[in-house]
């Protein structure tokens, strides 16, 4: 009777030990791409406005390398197969592609003012906190006729060029000088949640940690870097809901908040 039920026991443990091991082994879990070290590249073509007051400009992008199809987009929109952007003032814009897998690539472009050397430059001196809002934008105007007025997405223009108490996010500016010539910037302010330190140490602790998640644990191993990072949505999605960690109790709201933050920041490597 004793051995019948240690074979009994045995054969529990046996079967909590492959449903746990399946567990971090999710089939729906694709291999991971380094987006790191991808050879996906954007570059574009453009037209400035034709004159100083109107919007006219185009911005038309093309992409090489990576995995197509690709897409596009520009400054806060959302991404889609459209390449180009048409109705565009003078300003400075980010452009941006993404593939398949994921990855993405950035690059500027600057539609000139038509007859005016006005330029700005936009710096966020103070990243906004996790769920909070304390960041803090600086603008410079350069060339065109002084004095200059900015303006902070809808709302109204003045002599200030520094805003405050500002939650993460992307904003609008509009920097117009003496003669009404006016060109537009935008900005993402981020949380200053970082990879390397607090996303890191989280997913240590609960997920990167034996028989799940590390190298030989049936999983993606989440003890490289690259690894969360290319997996950051499905990450979030998976704490948030108490799926992740397996078989423990969910992560404490602070963890919650800054795993969100750091993705809703773009997932940067930093």
């Amino acid at each position: 009777m004793e051995i019948k039920n240690l074979r009994g026991w045995s054969n529990i443990i046996l079967w909590t030990s492959l449903l746990f091991y399946v567990s971090c082994s999710s089939s729906d879990e694709p291999a991971p791409v380094d987006c790191n070290t991808s050879t996906l590249a954007v570059s574009f073509t453009s037209s400035d406005p034709t004159s100083c007051g109107t919007s006219n400009g185009t911005i038309t992008a093309s992409a090489t390398g990576g995995d197509g199809p690709y897409q596009f987009a520009l400054d806060a929109q959302a991404y889609g197969s459209t390449s180009t952007f048409t109705g565009l003032g003078a300003g400075t814009y980010q452009l941006k592609a993404k593939d398949k897998n994921g990855c993405e690539r950035t690059t500027t472009v600057i539609l000139k003012p038509f007859g005016s050397t006005l330029a700005s430059t936009v710096s966020v001196t103070t990243d906004s906190g996790c769920k909070t809002a304390s960041g803090v934008l600086t603008i410079t105007a350069s060339g065109g006729t002084a004095p200059y007025s900015y303006k902070l997405n809808d709302g109204a223009a003045s002599a200030t060029n520094t805003f405050s108490s500002l939650a993460a996010g992307s904003y609008s500016v509009k920097i117009t000088d003496n003669t009404g010539c006016s060109i537009t910037q935008s900005v993402k302010i981020l949380s200053g949640i970082k990879l390397s330190v607090e996303i890191e140490s989280i997913i240590n602790a609960n997920c990167a940690v034996t028989g799940c998640h590390v190298a030989n644990g049936g999983a993606v191993s989440f003890a490289i870097l690259a690894n969360i990072q290319s997996n950051a949505a499905g990450i979030k999605s998976k704490t948030q809901s108490g799926e992740m960690p397996k078989g423990g109790s969910k992560l404490p709201q602070a963890e919650l908040d800054a795993i969100a933050c750091w993705v809703d920041d773009g997932a940067p490597n930093n």
